[in-house]
């Protein structure tokens, strides 16, 4: 996910970057989605190295080598280089299918009590602060923009007697009712 943002960061800045410089910084985050992509393989070479990991772990090791597909195509995006939407759509489609791979066991879980272990009730198989990323990006364009109000504005610039005329109208109306 850091990478994600690093690489949406330098995207941002590309523009402000001589073309050298981007370059260099595109290439760098090339070589740590290479890093990823290598430890990925390992890990599922590790799982398939455990006693009946292949069967045990079929469907994470699945997703494990798609993410891993997902960083050597960012991988090789970065290297061009290019930090735009498709590095990232690549970056994002690792993040979501090892997201996917990490979820817990909804069979399992913790808790005490009369059946420990037993977990909660719920229905979901996600946990909800995994799919948070950092919450800061030092390197984000901040604009300052104004906001205007939208409602109870009030205009002083319209005569008087186009008020009293208003005013009137609306009376008027409510007496009706």
């Amino acid at each position: 996910m850091d990478l994600r943002e690093e690489t949406r960061s330098l995207e941002q800045v590309r523009e402000k970057l001589e073309a050298v410089a981007y370059t260099d910084k595109a290439e760098l985050q090339s070589g740590t989605q290479r890093k990823l992509y290598d430890r990925t393989l390992n890990v599922v070479t590790d799982i398939r190295a455990l006693p009946l990991g292949d069967q045990k772990f079929g469907k994470e090791i699945q997703m494990l080598t798609a993410a891993s597909v997902a960083m050597n195509d960012a991988t090789n995006i970065l290297g061009r280089p290019d930090t735009g939407r498709e590095a990232i759509a690549a970056e994002t489609e690792a993040i979501e299918l090892l997201l996917a791979a990490k979820r817990a066991n909804p069979k399992g879980g913790g808790g005490g009590g009369s059946t420990p272990g037993g977990g909660g009730t719920g229905d979901t198989d996600r946990v909800a602060l995994e799919l948070y990323g950092p919450g800061a990006d030092p390197l984000a364009q901040i604009e300052a923009r104004g906001v205007q109000q939208s409602t109870g504005t009030t205009n002083d610039q319209v005569p008087a007697e186009f008020r009293d005329g208003i005013d009137a109208f609306f009376n008027a109306l409510e007496n009706r009712k």
